[in-house]
């Protein structure tokens, strides 16, 4: 069974700490250990910074899905394409660097998921595993 929490925030600096507390819930709750909370927040709240630049204010919806002993961060809908190379870059063999490295190592899977003209950005984390 999913327990899923959505939160529909303002897309500023300001908005990022109950994304933080809610993940800190979650994070202590599936045993997460301390680094792996630490590497959790330092992804979540780098996309989100990157995502207050790229997309230009507005709101930001966010979902944290605990499922089968992991959790599972979903950002978006976005429309930015210069956030979407950041995250995921678009040329097979590119280099992944910044954002994109920091995710992938940070995380134990990071995908896009296209939408009708726009797409959310899936992190997910499992206790134990290495990123």
């Amino acid at each position: 069974m999913s327990e899923t929490i959505r939160l529909d925030v303002a897309a500023a600096l300001s908005a990022f700490t109950p994304v933080r507390m809610v993940l800190g819930g979650l994070s202590a709750r599936l045993e997460f250990s301390v680094e792996e909370i630490d590497d959790l927040y330092l992804a979540a709240e780098q996309l989100f910074r990157a995502v207050v630049t790229a997309e230009g204010g507005g709101r930001v919806a966010v979902e944290m899905v605990v499922d089968g002993g992991r959790l599972r961060i979903v950002a978006g809908p976005f429309t930015s394409p210069v956030l979407r190379e950041r995250v995921m870059p678009a040329t097979p063999g590119a280099a992944c660097l910044d954002l994109c490295r920091l995710l992938r190592t940070t995380c134990d899977d990071v995908t896009v998921d296209d939408l009708d003209g726009s797409y959310r950005v899936v992190l997910v984390k499992t206790p134990g595993a290495r990123a």
